[in-house]
């Protein structure tokens, strides 16, 4: 399923500088990866400590994009490490690793057509 990103509110938020969302992405391309290694870690260590911080981690790095369900992906994992209930974690990694794969093609579409 396509992730809706809302460019106009996006670039608005940026004072219209459309080299700023463009330079906002790389940066989210260059780090979500990243971050998703270190959730992926933590999951498969269960270390409930370390997904809530990585889930609001990358919570907050999808935030600046979309209040969608890539960010509701990732805020489920930070609840559940918060929460020390990891039942089920492997599947919610994996639906936000979906989640977070359709986010970067939306904004590789938004980054192109900018």
């Amino acid at each position: 399923m396509a992730v809706e990103i809302n460019k106009e509110e996006l670039l608005a938020n940026l004072m219209d500088d459309q080299e700023l969302l463009n330079e906002s992405i790389d940066m989210f391309m260059e780090r979500a990866d990243q971050r998703y290694k270190l959730l992926d870690a933590a999951v498969k260590e269960r270390d409930e400590q370390r997904v809530m911080e990585e889930g609001h981690t990358i919570k907050g790095m999808v935030a600046i994009f979309t209040q969608g369900s890539p960010f509701e992906a990732a805020k489920k994992l930070e609840f559940m490490g918060r929460n020390k209930d990891l039942a089920g974690v492997d599947e919610a990694l994996a639906d936000f690793k979906t989640e977070l794969d359709d986010l970067k093609v939306a904004l590789m579409a938004i980054r192109d057509e900018g």
